[in-house]
């Protein structure tokens, strides 16, 4: 389709800009030369999420300025340690003084470590017209100070939320205990084991471990440590807007552990909460420590929902950790156990100037099992704004065209001759216009999968509306940790036949046999066909749909179940009480060719804050299966046309479309990613022409009578 275009790359290709990879700094993280005698080190970083805070920062704009003698501190964002010597681990109130500049503000926002709890966020309202530098207390309740926050910090300020662009200009910060920090009993030694029920064997699992009062006593080194960033973190949390629907505690800190955890931890009563992902119940037990002796608890979870064994294996497509060599391989698979994630593809990472996450090996040398648990490599490379993000796992070595960064094209045709399987990440996030880069790829067949489930909400319109165009796309699910949720907290299930591993699982999912869930299975045949299937019929012939949905109930309980046809749905079922499993079927007859999927959901859902069009619940999706009648292809007559023509005007706009900078570590590269773009404009609006001239044709086989 391009070969006219092999030309332009030559005329527009930039010099390569090489970046030191040591330390990786993902996340935009700088100390900042500011100090009290209670602040041994402050921070600015790009990725701000701490505490219960999420600002879009932008770790350039922060630093120190001298004014009279004294150093102002400033920034969008900024995070602090408290000094250990000063407090640490405490239980009681803290005043805080903060001294500002309140001049162009209405508000500012604090958020520290607490007890109990994983989000503590607070707002202090400026009044208007306020000048200068002004002093504002509060009381921090319960506060810990045990460097539970991002970078190992204790406490946060920020002039706004999400995207703030104001700035707080800070003279001073002074804390003061209040009080007695809480009494800690004398301590016992636990000797916590979790079992497999059948197998008899010690198994990881991620837990909860809180006293009396909603705190957890802070891990000990036999907890497995997991990268956050470039932190390595034992305490692990749950955030309540991304990584669970439901977690039987208000304190959402956690931890994993290897089968076995040991810990001298105050004597008293403690409430044990066990998660091993979706196939296993969530256990809460009460169980009680003694002072001066070993306190040996051995917990036993059932493997319930054994998907395995009917050759279902979960995997998550999307996160990011470093693995510069083998070392890191137990830990990672550990982890991996732990969250029960057979297939778990740990993604290096690429912007415009360098890249971040680096996995020391590719391909088959890039794998490690344990059991039937896999982790292997895979990238989220090229990422802009402006085209998407777009994800390939499988390949045999990283494919990343630096001086050529718009080439997506290149970059898909590259990792599918390797032998790697491609998709698009975020679907339905408008800020990074996946239905771009979706649109631009499909035609020439490079994109195996959407990620349609994150942060726990269905993100269906491009999906369905490319279906509806007679494209066969594969439903797969990615948590994206560490910029999102914890990993598994999404997941793709992908049926293999015969042999599991990561080349079965990614030929299955390209074949289209998967379903995405946070919670619920689904069984869904059509005529006996199983998920992914392309069933040939005639017209007129009956189409017997049969699907069931089925959850562990201390997940959730199942209210609603859908078949869906080519995006509308032809039958529901709604409960007013949930309950474990919910059949449906449907006989239809098979008047016109067509996909059909099956979606269920639980009971239990909210809103998502920054995605107020969103709700975050239980659910679980099906890859659709395919009904062609008389040969005819599956895209919709009735709704593909119109499909088009909205295509067809969004990809003139993108011809001369500005880039805006939101994302991909803009603090690294301010000006190359626009650079690229320009050179690369008169490539892509070749492109594009070629591609409208592909969506104009295609149009004209669908609407023929």
């Amino acid at each position: 389709m391009k070969k006219l275009l092999l030309s332009f790359c030559l005329l527009f290709t930039l010099p390569l800009m090489l970046t030191a990879h040591q330390p990786d700094n993902a996340s935009g993280t700088f100390e900042l030369d500011w100090h009290t005698h209670q602040i041994d080190r402050t921070i600015a970083t790009g990725v701000f999420q701490t505490m219960g805070l999420r600002v879009d920062n932008d770790p350039s704009r922060a630093g120190v300025k001298e004014v009279g003698g004294e150093k102002i501190l400033y920034g969008i964002a900024l995070g602090f340690s408290v000094d250990d010597q000063f407090a640490f681990d405490i239980d009681q109130k803290v005043k805080v003084t903060v001294e500002l500049d309140a001049s162009n503000l209405t508000e500012f926002f604090y958020a520290y470590d607490r007890n109990g709890v994983v989000e503590s966020v607070h707002r202090v309202e400026i009044a208007e017209g306020t000048k200068g530098f002004q002093k504002y207390e509060f009381v921090l309740e319960r506060a810990r100070f045990a460097n539970r926050g991002y970078s190992k910090t204790d406490f946060a300020l920020s002039a706004g939320l999400d995207m703030s662009n104001k700035l707080l200009f800070i003279r001073d910060i002074k804390f003061e205990l209040i009080g007695e920090t809480a009494k800690k009993n004398a301590s016992g030694n636990l000797q916590l084991s979790l079992f497999e029920k059948k197998l008899k064997e010690r198994v990881a699992a991620q837990i909860g471990l809180y006293d009396a009062t909603g705190r957890m006593p802070l891990p000990t080194e036999s907890a497995i440590e997991l990268q956050f960033f470039e932190t390595k973190v034992r305490s692990v949390e749950i955030r309540e807007e991304l990584d669970q629907v439901y977690w039987p505690s208000d304190n959402h800190y956690t931890m994993y552990i290897d089968g076995f955890y040991q810990a001298n931890i105050p004597a008293g009563k403690y409430t044990l909460i066990v998660m091993k992902g979706p196939e296993y119940p969530i256990l809460q037990k009460e169980i009680e420590i003694k002072a001066g002796k070993n306190n040996p608890i051995d917990i036993q979870i059932e493997h319930v929902l054994d998907m395995p064994k009917k050759g279902w294996y979960s995997g998550d497509v999307h996160n990011h950790f470093s693995r510069r060599n083998a070392t890191a391989n137990p830990n990672q698979i550990a982890h991996a156990r732990a969250a029960d994630l057979h297939m778990h593809w740990l993604y290096a990472l690429g912007n415009s100037v360098t890249t971040h996450f680096d996995q020391y090996a590719w391909g088959k040398e890039g794998q490690y099992k344990e059991k039937d648990y896999f982790i292997a490599s895979g990238q989220e490379d090229p990422r802009t704004d402006f085209l998407g993000h777009v994800l390939a796992m499988g390949h045999d070595e990283f494919v990343r065209y630096p001086n050529e960064y718009f080439h997506y094209d290149k970059v898909s045709k590259e990792v599918h001759k390797q032998g790697g399987v491609f998709g698009v990440a975020h679907m339905d996030f408008a800020q990074f216009q996946q239905n771009i880069a979706l649109a631009m790829l499909a035609p020439e067949n490079e994109v195996d999968f959407v990620e349609i489930f994150q942060y726990h909400s269905l993100n269906l319109n491009d999906w369905y509306a490319f279906l509806n165009l007679g494209f066969k796309l594969s439903a797969a699910a990615g948590s994206d940790w560490p910029y999102m949720s914890l990993p598994g907290a999404v997941r793709t299930f992908v049926k293999v036949d015969g042999e599991f591993t990561p080349d079965a699982w990614n030929k299955a999912l390209k074949d289209g046999k998967s379903f995405v869930s946070n919670g619920p299975m689904i069984d869904f045949n059509v005529n006996g066909q199983d998920i992914g299937s392309t069933l040939q019929v005639k017209k007129g012939e009956t189409l017997s749909i049969k699907a069931k949905g089925y959850i562990v109930p201390s997940w959730d309980l199942l209210q609603y179940a859908s078949i869906i046809v080519n995006g509308d749905v032809v039958k529901e079922i709604k409960l007013e009480k949930g309950q474990k499993e919910v059949p449906i079927e449907l006989e239809l007859p098979a008047d016109k060719s067509c996909w059909i999927a099956v979606k269920v959901h639980g009971e239990k859902s909210h809103d998502i804050v920054f995605q107020s069009d969103f709700t975050k619940r239980i659910q679980a999706h099906t890859s659709p299966i395919y009904i062609e009648v008389d040969g005819q292809p599956t895209w919709s007559k009735e709704k593909a046309p119109q499909i088009i023509d909205m295509l067809l005007e969004r990809l003139e706009q993108v011809k001369e479309m500005k880039y805006e900078r939101h994302d991909n570590e803009a603090w690294e590269s301010p000006d190359r990613t626009e650079e690229m773009l320009d050179a690369f404009r008169p490539y892509l609006r070749t492109w594009i022409d070629q591609t409208k001239e592909y969506y104009i044709n295609r149009k004209k086989e669908i609407v023929r009578p």
